[in-house]
């Protein structure tokens, strides 16, 4: 704003400068007083354009003619400008609107302002001040008269008048930042026969708009005074164009960039659909490979089950990749039980003659962690170690992971797993010997209490029996299918697969890791009740023909 008005000073000065190099003018005549009107408005030399009449209205109508274009042109650049700015909006709706970004919206914004330089345009016209400030300098400017005036320190000054004169006068202060303004346009014509007049400038004749500015002006030619009528324009044909255009490029570049979206969209959906029959295919092809494999195994399972004998091993698959080994017992009888001579027997230990009809498998070790991991989920042992035999099981426990593993499926048709009977732990455990130990003496064999440091000890790290079987003496109690009546167990039944089941407190064997070791023999019969779970007691699965232990 200051930069407009210091124009107008320039303008003023500019036009007043041709009567600084002529003669004083002859002050006699008329008396004219530019009235203090305005607070700390210096009067005393006030510069006043003394203008005839006839000259001004000519600089009237040059001024008028140059307010109505410019004021068109003003009203052109605007409403230009507005439907610029409408079509930027525009834009940036259809931006927001959009379901996938635009990129390339944004260069066609900035393109069109750039183009239509109406951003240029619009400073170089704030610059250029309002219209008033304009006009007025147009006016003053336009004037080729010579005669200029200056009050004296009462703000008066005199001139002698041939007829109609005008008057123009300007003048300023500052007001914190910014600049006002006062600006004056008075006619005067003498009385007849008069020899001296007065007249006062004042407020009244300020011009507060370029409409009062436009209407004096006008009124002088003897038109309508309605600058507004020149401010009716529409739209220009070139922005129209350019705006056209533009929009022609933002509705491509949408256009485009959904396209490529949907493009992207659908190419990642066959991408996703690939990959999720690629995957589903995969899991077929594997799970059939897994049904093959275990078809295969089971089969293979079903013809080394056929054909055991001394010596031979299989393996039964669980989850995770865990196998448990077992070792064959071939049919055949024995002496249950401990001889008279034997030291430290006891009396539920009476031999009896048993058969075993039919050969069966007894797992290599006792049960592991990982092992009863791999089927039950959970780890209950006091002792943790993968390869430490699982304890702190019950009876019950024990049964659920049989059953667990009998409706995996893998067992073989005609076979199933078991606890194995009292009759056939202790006739696995002797392997064909008649001694309390079998496999070697019970450092050999056991871990007990004077070697194993009162903790379980890794499974299979002593010497096996002849079939086979490793820690059938010490580390952890095994628990047998069968119930007797008494805590102690029933009397030694003989015969046949003898089996009892004529109670409710199951029967371990073979002592544990805090036993002596007259308490690991391999007719050691010890007491359980059900539901209780120690550290001392684990047990050892065995693979039976599935018509047994079903009394």
């Amino acid at each position: 704003m200051k930069r407009l008005l210091h124009l107008l000073s320039v303008l003023l000065v500019a036009a007043l400068l041709p009567a600084c190099s002529k003669k004083p003018v002859d002050v006699t005549g008329q008396i004219f007083v530019v009235t203090k009107s305005r607070e700390n408005i210096k009067m005393g030399g006030l510069e006043v354009l003394v203008i005839p009449d006839d000259e001004f209205q000519i600089m009237a109508k040059t001024t008028v003619s140059w307010m109505q274009e410019e004021s068109r042109a003003v009203a052109q650049r605007k409403i230009d400008s507005d439907h610029m700015t409408a079509f930027i909006r525009e834009v940036m709706d259809m931006e927001r609107e959009s379901p996938c970004p635009i990129p390339e919206l944004e260069k066609v914004r900035m393109s069109i302002v750039e183009e239509s330089g109406t951003a240029k345009t619009l400073l170089e016209s704030a610059l250029a001040g309002d219209l008033l400030l304009k006009g007025f300098g147009k006016l003053i400017s336009s004037s080729t008269s010579s005669v200029k005036v200056s009050t004296d320190a009462d703000g008066r000054f005199a001139v002698p008048l041939k007829g109609k004169t005008w008057f123009i006068a300007g003048s300023q202060r500052e007001v914190g930042d910014e600049t006002e303004h006062y600006l004056w346009l008075k006619s005067y014509e003498p009385i007849e026969g008069a020899a001296t007049a007065s007249m006062s400038i004042s407020n009244e004749s300020d011009i507060q708009s370029e409409e009062e500015l436009y209407k004096i002006l006008a009124s002088v030619l003897g038109s309508s005074g309605d600058l507004q009528d020149f401010q009716k324009v529409e739209v220009s044909e070139k922005m129209k164009t350019m705006v056209a255009k533009y929009r022609e490029l933002a509705k491509s570049a949408k256009e485009k960039a959904e396209r490529e979206a949907a493009e992207a969209k659908a190419k990642a959906e066959r991408e996703a659909a690939e990959a999720k029959a690629k995957a589903e295919r995969e899991v077929a092809e594997a799970k059939a490979k897994a049904e093959r494999d275990a078809s295969e195994a089971k089969a293979k399972l079903t013809a080394e089950i056929g054909a055991g004998r001394v010596g031979a091993t299989l393996g039964v698959p669980l989850p995770r990749k865990m196998v448990i080994p077992f070792a064959y017992c071939p049919a055949g009888s024995f002496m249950m039980g401990s001889p008279s001579s034997e030291n430290d027997r006891r009396s539920n230990e009476n031999q009896v003659r048993v058969t075993i009809t039919k050969g069966f498998w007894m797992a290599k070790t006792e049960l592991t962690q990982a092992q009863w991991t791999a089927i039950m989920s959970n780890n209950p042992s006091n002792f943790n170690g993968n390869d430490l035999p699982v304890e702190s099981v019950s009876w019950e426990d024990t049964q659920e992971f049989i059953k667990k593993v009998n409706d995996s499926g893998v067992i073989p048709k005609g076979w199933k797993i078991a606890l194995p009977t009292e009759a056939q732990w202790e006739y696995a455990c002797r392997a064909g010997e008649t001694g309390a130990y079998s496999g070697g003496t019970i450092d050999q064999v056991a871990w007990y209490k004077d070697n194993s440091g009162s903790i379980t000890h890794n499974v299979g790290t002593k010497k096996p029996n002849a079939w086979g079987l490793y820690d059938m003496h010490g580390n952890v109690r095994e628990l047998c299918a069968d119930l007797s009546a008494n805590f102690s167990g029933d009397t030694l039944p003989g015969g046949a697969d003898p089996y009892v089941i004529s109670g409710v407190y199951p029967n371990s064997r073979g002592g544990w890791w805090g036993f002596d070791a007259k308490d690991c023999r391999a007719a050691v019969r010890s007491g359980f009740i059900q539901g209780i779970r120690t550290s001392i007691d684990g047990f050892r699965p065995a693979l039976v023909p599935s018509e047994q232990q079903d009394k």
